[in-house]
């Protein structure tokens, strides 16, 4: 075992989180673990605080709710936002919770926390959901279809974690809120500011805040098979390419009246699977999986003043460092001749094989410098993408306001 562990029963407390091989071969859908002390307290003075979480629950098109924790033998209450200023002086001082999806995309700041997650898959990252609750502040005992890392901010939370994947889950009727009927069995653990606990798919768990708290809860969720069929399908219609008629080829008397033969049917799965094996699947997944999770793609603007590649290069050579926000999702796929395929915000990017070494960096890095550029390959070369990423907004100079 690793000295810097400790096993309570089944679970797993950390000093830091673990290597990238080791999460994926040990924890990764498969077991929770918590780590203490995991991020910087001062990180904290840049993530979105209570009145300004508040103040995005006011806006129509933000998710929010506002849960009201079960008195012993009485009901959970969930409310839907928007609300109006005056809800949240009525709520007291305990029991109850603010959730508002999505934070990242609507306080840009708060995706500074998803530096600390690049060894987890990204692409697949839902949102950061923040939630401010008073103490006794609970949405109940539940379970996820999706994996989380809970966050502490400010404040305290107690925490029970099952000890295995929950199984035929029996949640209270009437709610809009999934609330399991009975408690979770499993471990208590008690969080401070600074520490993380990752939750795989389906254990139950049950946070009971103790002290006026923050949490931030970054999801990653996989999309369904069917939805995954249908916006391809949808991707190959407006393609048409590769979007063929079944033509009845090769049919004989067995498909006579109502009745698709085996060799019919093998036909239109082997038509199937062709159109999932081709390179159009490859482009399309990339594009897929970097769309934001519930930005409106039509109402994201490229640079108001666009500027060409040599003035961005003189701008680099004087020290400046390109960076790239962390709310902004790229996804990297590769075609069977090898060729990358770079999207972002939904669209695929005019790359080449020149480009290879410098989408590898942004895959692992979010600051790009002048030195950098100089060993990744032919700077001409680099700068006609650098410069595209940046009229597109997806890089950013330090400190420069982002022009979204």
């Amino acid at each position: 075992m690793n000295s810097s562990t400790r096993v309570l029963e089944n679970h797993m407390i950390l000093d830091k989180f673990p290597p990238a091989d080791e999460f994926y071969k040990t924890y990764w859908g498969q077991k929770p673990f918590v780590v203490r002390g995991a991020i910087d307290p001062a990180l904290f003075e840049e993530l979105i605080d209570g009145d300004s979480l508040a103040g995005l629950a006011l806006e129509e098109e933000i998710k929010s709710r506002i849960v009201m924790t079960a008195p012993e033998g009485g009901k959970w209450t969930c409310e839907h936002g928007p609300f109006e200023e005056d809800r949240f002086e009525t709520l007291g001082e305990e029991n109850w919770s603010l959730l508002v999806q999505n934070v990242e995309q609507y306080h840009t700041d708060t995706a500074k926390l998803l530096q600390e997650f690049h060894f987890s898959p990204r692409w697949l990252m839902d949102d950061i959901m923040v939630s401010y609750s008073t103490a006794g502040g609970s949405v109940g005992p539940h379970t996820d279809s999706y994996h989380v890392f809970l966050v502490q901010g400010m404040g305290r939370r107690k925490w029970t974690i099952g000890q295995a994947p929950a199984q035929n889950e029996d949640y209270i009727e009437g709610l809009d809120l999934k609330v399991l009927k009975g408690s979770v069995q499993g471990e208590e653990i008690e969080v401070g500011i600074g520490d993380v606990i990752y939750i795989p798919p389906h254990f139950a768990h049950e946070g009971i805040t103790t002290q006026e708290a923050m949490t931030f809860s970054v999801g990653f969720l996989g999309p369904k098979l069917s939805e995954l069929l249908a916006q391809y399908g949808h991707y190959l219609e407006q393609m048409d390419q590769g979007n063929k008629h079944y033509d009845g080829a090769g049919l004989d008397v067995e498909s006579a009246g109502f009745t698709p033969a085996p060799g019919a049917r093998e036909r239109i799965q082997n038509d199937l699977i062709n159109a999932l094996r081709s390179d159009d699947f490859s482009i399309w997944l990339a594009e897929y999986f970097s769309m934001p999770s519930h930005d409106d793609i039509d109402n994201i603007d490229t640079r108001g003043e666009k500027i060409s590649n040599q003035d961005l290069l003189e701008r680099l050579q004087e020290g400046k460092n390109l960076y790239r926000p962390e709310h902004i999702k790229l996804s990297m796929t590769t075609s069977q001749d090898g060729t990358i395929n770079l999207a972002a915000f939904g669209a695929i990017l005019p790359t080449s094989p020149a480009h290879d070494q410098l989408i590898h960096f942004l895959n692992q890095n979010t600051a790009l410098s002048i030195q950098d550029i100089e060993t990744l390959g032919d700077q001409d070369a680099l700068m006609t993408l650098i410069t595209h990423l940046y009229n597109q907004n997806i890089l950013f100079f330090e400190n420069e306001a982002l022009d979204l």
